[in-house]
């Protein structure tokens, strides 16, 4: 056990499911005996081991058995199979308000949490004041608990169970009802408590935060161990099979649109009459990769003979923000004069640096002096971007950046 804070060996958890529940003596006389109930594993053959001092996380889909285990390391359920060893002390912050008692004050639960810790009564006075700075509850401390709101909960909540110094430290997704000033305050303290040698581990859906938090990852499905390993492998292997679920359940059809014919901006001496996503191959896709070159296609039809049109495209993430804009004259293409008729064009986007979510093109066409309109587009076509290899991040692009020793 050197080295290792928490170990599980074989673990599994079963509960009883009653799928035919009699709730009066009535139901009982008219449809007779219920059926006995049905075992059901919510964590099965689970083997772990969580170095000391490091960050852990656990992954999967709502269901899969996360909270369980993490429930069974800190002592709330008994594992049915396998053993779990646990290495100093350990605080769990896994369920809101859990070990609070309602109708003692903020400060009076502090107290209570400490003891259950089985912390001295002097250690407890010495680090109250810091928990009360730190949760930000000021006069409210010494209000009962149950007048406080679910933001309120978390904060005296997280703030108790990270500074009566565990050496094991248990984090649930309830962090994910505290506001966003809060939020940062908490991964800042546990970025500090990482670096103090206490080990902690940690559920949660933001794979951004876990990616930058964790030193590695264990991805459960249904109650199983998926994969382990490094951050970033195990995320992108299970983004790659959330990507393939979500693909097969819900294929979505390919990112191309007609021209309607309704009024638009412009003079239309040159209009947009389709705009579509295709891959290099000219094949119409529903998504974009990230680092993959896709390609905006576009179908047109002159008026009238015109003189070296700029065409532009711009991309609005779904949140709102313009991304990028990219046009033919931005890249010294000078497409000359058009003369009436069809005009096809490709305009790729070379190893796509747009990070995973959903995007809005729009369309304008100018004239080769960039003061005439001759055609605006507003959503002319919306596609996704995913990323094959599981990346994610914050922000919209992925730029292009190299690591060196000085």
């Amino acid at each position: 056990m050197s080295g290792v804070a928490v170990d599980l060996v074989g673990v599994g958890k079963r509960f009883k499911r009653q799928v035919d529940r009699r709730n009066s003596i009535k139901e009982r006389i008219v449809r007779g005996r219920a059926r006995r109930p049905e075992d059901f594993w919510a964590v099965r053959d689970i083997s772990l081991q969580i170095p000391e001092g490091s960050v852990y996380g656990l992954i999967g889909h709502n269901g899969s058995g996360k909270s369980t285990l993490l429930k069974m390391i800190g002592g709330i359920y008994r594992p049915t199979t396998g053993t779990i060893t646990t290495t100093g002390r350990v605080a769990s912050l896994i369920e809101l308000g859990a070990g609070f008692h309602p109708d003692m004050t903020g400060r009076e639960n502090i107290a209570l949490n400490g003891s259950i810790l089985g912390l001295p009564r002097r250690e407890i006075s010495a680090v109250t004041e810091e928990i009360i700075e730190f949760s930000g509850l000021g006069d409210f401390i010494n209000d009962p608990v149950k007048h406080y709101s679910s933001g309120m909960y978390v904060r005296l909540g997280f703030s108790v169970a990270v500074h009566m110094k565990p050496d094991v430290l248990l984090v649930d997704e309830v962090l994910a009802v505290g506001d966003e000033e809060f939020q940062r305050k908490c991964f800042d303290h546990l970025y500090a408590l990482r670096r103090s040698g206490r080990t902690i581990v940690v559920v949660s859906h933001g794979l951004g935060q876990l990616e930058g938090l964790c030193d590695e990852i264990a991805w459960l499905e249904h109650g199983t161990l998926q994969e382990r390993g490094p951050a970033v492998n195990t995320i992108a292997a299970y983004l790659r099979r959330v990507n393939a679920d979500e693909a097969s359940r819900n294929p979505m059809v390919a990112a191309t649109r007609d021209d309607d014919g309704g009024a638009r901006a412009g003079d239309q001496s040159m209009r947009v009459r389709t705009a579509a996503i295709v891959d290099l191959r000219g094949e119409s896709i529903n998504h974009a990769e990230t680092g993959t070159t896709f390609q905006v296609r576009l179908g047109l039809t002159a008026a009238e003979p015109v003189l070296g049109p700029n065409i532009r495209i711009a991309l609005q993430h779904e949140s709102g923000p313009l991304v990028a804009m990219i046009s033919n004259h931005q890249h010294g293409f000078d497409l000359g004069v058009v003369p009436a008729g069809d005009l096809a064009l490709d305009m790729a986007l070379l190893d796509n640096p747009l990070l995973p979510g959903r995007y809005r093109v729009h369309i304008d066409v100018f004239d080769h002096t960039g003061s005439r309109l001759l055609d605006s587009w507003n959503d002319a076509v919306e596609f996704a971007v995913r990323s094959a290899s599981g990346e994610i991040g914050q922000g919209f692009v992925r730029l292009p950046a190299r690591t060196t020793r000085g």
